[in-house]
């Protein structure tokens, strides 16, 4: 087929007289290009690289790590006297507070009172005591000197026996001779009776002199078994005073601890948190003070660590080993910079409010109260231990060490993500079911 117009008018047509029509493309476009594409890039490098930190908020405060003693008020009173300053070492056994915990009546004092008794009663057995020791001493001395008398009537008739026995001897050869004069007939039947006479009465003044030694042995067993028997009486006398005497004592010590009470450290270390003054009156129960164990004197306070105090809902996901970040409220992280531990143990079950330590309940309560949203006070606690990194805070190039009681609030954190698992979070929890 033949076309209407000829192909040169066709190509004048097309052409035109002004040229080809061209875009300009301003050299600001290809900057803004490149810049949304390194924007584009950034972003899915820090969604592949970048991670999200889960932490979760505590408030708590820093405690000895090797514990504290209170030092408790065992009955009501008034505090007469503070023994050691606050801040200084002391021993175990060391008197630490005086308590007075005297009663009055119309008469006065009752342990004064009690005591001008017990005083009685102590002056009436010292003078028992000294009654019967004199009364001993005298009837020892009579019975002393009686059984001297006997030991020298003994020895007077261990003479006469002697000189009876001597004279018997003479006289019983003198019988024997008068037999032999008379059998020659030198001596007469009536000498010689007389002889005999006088050997028979020799005869029965040894026998005298025996019974009487005899007798005075006996007499010298009595007086012996008397002297013991003496001295056994005294011995159970004073027994019986001294029993009465230890009662007596044990009364007017239980009288002196109704008057006033000294209580001691049970363990040595840095008496801390004295919370009362002399004069004060104290209730049975409530904690004087507080003694920080310490080796020695020199050792100072020891090792802090850090004690947390979270409701069920923020202890669920903690566990030993996590970091903790922490910021002291004596040292605002602004300046100092955020100090760091780690979890060292977290508690099996709850604290209930008065289950918690009564020296720091008040400030773990308030603290948590301030720092942990929706807590109401009433809510049981677990508690999270935080072994810390550092002892100290440099504080304009000097170290400040830590002290007990400082409050705080720390992050406990929990779990570390790349950006891209935590927007897929929601598929890979599907996925997972």
């Amino acid at each position: 087929m033949t076309p209407l117009f000829r192909n040169e008018v066709i190509t004048e047509r097309n052409g035109g007289n002004l040229g080809s029509i061209r875009l300009a493309q301003p050299l600001s476009a290809w900057w803004i290009t490149l810049g949304a594409l390194a924007i584009g890039i950034g972003f899915v490098t820090f969604g592949v690289l970048g991670s999200v930190t889960s932490k979760a908020r505590a408030a708590g405060v820093t405690v000895p790590a090797g514990g504290s003693l209170g030092i408790v008020a065992p009955s009501a009173g008034v505090l007469v006297a503070s023994l050691v300053p606050e801040g200084r070492f002391v021993q175990a056994g060391q008197p630490l507070f005086e308590l007075s915990t005297e009663r009055q009546l119309g008469a006065g004092e009752v342990s004064d009172i009690v005591s001008q008794q017990l005083a009685a009663r102590q002056s009436s057995l010292d003078t028992e005591q000294r009654v019967r020791v004199a009364q001993t001493r005298e009837r020892r001395q009579a019975l002393q000197e009686r059984l001297d008398s006997l030991k020298a009537e003994a020895g007077q008739v261990n003479d006469e026996l002697a000189l009876a026995q001597r004279r018997y001897g003479l006289a019983e050869r003198s019988v024997k001779q008068y037999e032999a004069l008379q059998g020659s007939g030198y001596v007469s039947s009536a000498q010689m009776q007389q002889k005999q006479e006088e050997l028979l009465d020799l005869a029965g003044r040894i026998n005298n002199i025996g019974r009487n030694t005899i007798q005075l042995q006996a007499s010298r067993r009595n007086v012996e078994a008397e002297l013991r028997a003496l001295d056994m009486a005294l011995a159970g006398e004073l027994t019986q005073i001294d029993r009465a005497r230890s009662s007596l004592v044990q009364e007017v010590a239980e009288n002196r601890s109704r008057k006033s009470v000294v209580i001691s450290a049970r363990a040595s270390g840095v008496l801390t948190t004295v919370t009362y003054r002399v004069g004060q009156a104290v209730s049975a129960g409530q904690v004087l003070g507080t003694v920080i164990p310490s080796g020695s004197e020199h050792a100072g306070m020891g090792e802090m660590e850090v004690q947390l105090y979270a409701p069920s809902r923020t202890a669920g996901f903690v566990a030993p080993g996590q970091e903790v970040l922490i910021r002291y409220q004596a040292f605002p992280y602004q300046k100092f910079g955020l100090q760091r531990g780690r979890v060292s143990d977290v508690s099996a079950t709850p604290f209930a409010p008065s289950e918690l330590p009564p020296n720091l309940a008040s400030t773990i309560l308030s603290n948590a109260q301030q720092h942990i949203n929706g807590f109401n006070g009433n809510e049981a606690l677990y508690r999270i231990r935080v072994k810390l990194a550092r002892q100290t805070i440099d504080t304009y190039g000097k170290e400040q060490p830590l002290r007990p009681g400082m409050t705080l609030e720390a992050d406990l954190v929990q779990d570390r993500r790349r950006i891209w698992e935590w927007i897929a979070e929601p598929l890979l929890a599907v996925a997972h079911r």
